[in-house]
């Protein structure tokens, strides 16, 4: 039972449970645990990791890139993600402005514009099929030249009917970075750099969230709604370039001809004839024909073929099993349903600053600041952190990781509540507006940490099937956003800004309870899924 977390009934070794460090600590000493002498390990101040998953010889293998390949992978996918976080809540200080300029009510601009949650939660399960059936290089590509294109509609449109279209549209083209981006971290990246890279993906899109409002009220309140989209087609056609040049193919079918790291992950007083399993890996590995480095030129094409022969009908209906896991009501709850409430701050904003402070589009935009040094604080003290911490608790731990280490990071859900509940307090007592920033900036600091330590967690425990739940997720996620911008800013109106925020504060705590059985009963639900994989199977979907 380490840290708390029980022990499994029926399987020795449970997948995701694995030997992460070749150091141990026993009785306060550090020791070199034996069964990691045949593994690959990292390098530099790395070196006493074991790398897992175990990668291939071939230099094409997305594991084996160079450090400067990765980079610029992950960091044009974080640029093009902080831009997708920027479309759907960029207009939210000004729709009381605009509310008076087409005549309607709050809530009809916030729903006209609110569209995009609707395209983008209908599209997030196709993209995640044609990633699946053709790889996420040319879903990349389509995504973001959509996500441009629907930007000069969306500046043209003379009417909400037309805003309304154009966003739904943003929407498809939003999809794949708001989900597909783990899955490529999983791709690319090992256990132990895993954490810190979905930190900076949920800093970047969290970023685009406070930036983007912060700088289109500005645009709204001086020049004209329709600019700040004019505006956002400039960086958006160079991610479109920066996406051809420097995000390939990440799809890789991996042979299984590396020992199973899992079955390394066991007590170190356990011992079994590790000799023999590295002799049938080096087997394995000598006679493997390794086929030379593609050269970069070929991979800037846009098709590579099919990744998978199945029936793309197969492919669609693939994720829909997960919701039978409990790791997915985890997702949806910890990670799905905190955007939610955080997302609810820039969409109702435009009121609760009115109504509170009698804010213009301009000043409700400088609200988002707080949010900025929330983000910031929490990339910058968290991000080395995560990695850091999963490895120090593995070396506790005899170098044995447990995946529900990463939950323990999600402690920080409470300063969502805090957050909540202090600027709920604090309209009581006429607390200043920068009293009101500062509580924003809590919740922002709780989404980034918490938020991706259930991504992290996600990719431990379901691996290459983690873009199937997190689509899921994100799919019911951007439903109940999208419902809820029919009402939220009404809500505000008619109970006041005292009890709506007490609510979002509630639901919060709520959310962050569901990690305590997790945590505690997590290995169980793993070993679970592992014993009844036909549970989570689509008859002949995962057949390349």
């Amino acid at each position: 039972m380490p840290f708390g977390i029980l022990e499994d009934k029926y399987l020795e070794h449970v997948p995701g449970t694995a030997l992460l460090s070749d150091l141990g600590i026993v009785h306060g000493q550090q020791v070199t645990i034996d069964e990691a002498g045949n593994l690959k390990r990292g390098t530099g101040r790395h070196s006493h990791v074991v790398l897992i998953p175990q990668p291939s010889d071939d230099p094409n293998d997305p594991l084996n890139w160079p450090r400067w390949k990765k980079e610029a992978c992950f960091w044009t996918l974080a640029f093009a993600a902080t831009l997708d976080g920027a479309l759907s809540p960029m207009t939210g200080p000004g729709y009381v402005l605009l509310s008076k300029q087409f005549g309607v009510s709050v809530d009809d601009v916030a729903s006209s514009f609110g569209a995009i949650l609707l395209g983008l939660g209908c599209f997030m399960l196709f993209q995640n099929m044609l990633a699946v059936k053709f790889g996420h290089r040319i879903v990349y590509f389509y995504s973001v030249s959509l996500m441009f294109i629907s930007c000069i509609w969306c500046a043209v449109s003379p009417n909400m009917a037309s805003i309304r279209a154009s966003r739904v549209f943003q929407g498809f083209g939003m999809s794949a970075l708001q989900s597909l981006v783990a899955s490529t971290i999983e791709q690319i990246y090992f256990v132990h750099e895993r954490g810190s890279r979905t930190v900076i993906w949920s800093f970047a899109i969290m970023a685009g969230i406070t930036l983007g409002p912060l700088l289109y009220s500005y645009v709204v309140q001086n020049l004209s709604w329709q600019m700040g989209f004019w505006f956002v087609t400039i960086p958006l056609g160079l991610t479109v370039f920066m996406v051809f040049f420097f995000v390939p193919e990440t799809t890789y079918t991996r042979a299984e001809i590396i020992q199973d790291v899992n079955k390394q992950g066991r007590d170190s007083s356990e011992k079994q004839s590790i000799d023999e399993e590295s002799s049938v890996s080096e087997v394995g590995a000598n006679g493997k024909t390794i086929p030379p480095k593609a050269s970069y030129v070929s991979q800037l094409k846009l098709w590579h073929g099919t990744f998978s022969d199945v029936n793309i009908v197969k492919l669609f209906l693939r994720p829909f099993p997960f919701l039978l896991s409990p790791v997915f009501w985890f997702m949806l709850l910890t990670h799905g349903m905190q955007t939610v409430w955080l997302s609810l701050m820039p969409i109702c904003s435009s009121t609760i600053f009115t109504v509170e402070y009698n804010f213009n589009a301009s000043q409700i935009g400088l609200t988002n600041l707080g949010g900025i040094v929330g983000i910031v604080i929490a990339m910058c003290v968290t991000g080395p952190l995560t990695d850091w911490g999963t490895v120090w608790l593995a070396k506790r731990n005899k170098g044995i990781y447990e995946p529900e280490f990463r939950i323990v990071f999600m402690i920080t859900m409470l300063c969502g509540v805090f957050g909540y509940s202090g600027w709920a307090v604090g309209t009581t007592h006429n607390m200043p507006w920068i009293g009101a920033v500062a509580c924003i900036a809590l919740a922002n600091f709780s989404m980034v940490i918490a938020g991706a330590a259930a991504v992290t967690y996600l990719l431990d425990t379901h691996g290459s099937n983690a873009l199937h739940v997190l689509a899921l997720s994100n799919f019911f996620k951007n439903m109940v956003l999208y419902g809820f911008t029919f009402f939220a800013n009404g809500m505000v109106l008619s109970r006041g800004v005292k009890v709506s925020l007490l609510i979002l504060g509630a639901c919060q705590a709520f959310c962050w309870l569901a990690t305590i059985p997790m945590y505690i009963y997590g290995k169980r639900v793993r070993s679970f899924i592992a014993r009844h994989p036909e549970i989570f199977t689509v008859p002949g979907a995962d057949q390349r």
